[in-house]
Formats: C-alpha cells, structure tokens, sequence
C-alpha cells in the first residue's frame, strides 16, 4: 500500500514539474500508449498481490 501512494505522489510531482517547468510530458501521446501504461501498473499491481 505504501507503494502504491509513493508512485502516486511520484507521478504527481513529475507531472507537475513537467508543466511548470514547460518539459513535455513523459506520457505516451497516444491512447494505446496510455493504455500501455496502465496495463503495466496494473500487471505490476496483481504481480505483487500473489
């Protein structure tokens, strides 16, 4: 759980980094490469459970 709320904040500050600082973002600029992203944290999630 503690994890799972530090990636959390970890990608908050790096978004927020990114747009003070106008950096692009480190997403995917597509929406199968968004849902790659969240297919992985998933996968990383139901890995840890088991």
């Amino acid at each position: 759980m503690i994890a799972l709320l530090l990636g959390m904040a970890l990608g908050l500050l790096v978004g927020a980094l990114c747009r003070w600082f106008d950096l692009p973002s480190p997403t995917p600029p597509t929406p199968v490469g968004a849902l790659l992203v969240v297919a992985m944290t998933l996968g990383y999630l139901a890995a840890g459970q088991v």
